[in-house]
């Protein structure tokens, strides 16, 4: 099975709301594998995994 890394830089709010917690749970029900910084530059995300499901997890999280 082919497997692939996604980073993500978000900027802005998103302290104090659950996006980490959100972001975990998004990505374990995926089987995706990774993780999440917060900074005073903003938020980091780094997940790897199936493309597809990678795909899921972008679409998801602008969503959702």
């Amino acid at each position: 099975m082919p497997c692939e890394r996604l980073r993500i830089s978000i900027r802005g709010a998103v302290q104090g709301v659950g996006f980490r917690p959100f972001v975990y749970r998004l990505a374990t029900g995926l089987s995706l594998c990774g993780w999440v910084l917060n900074s005073a530059n903003g938020l980091f995300i780094e997940v790897e995994g199936d493309p597809a499901a990678l795909q899921r997890f972008s679409i998801r999280l602008r969503k959702d």
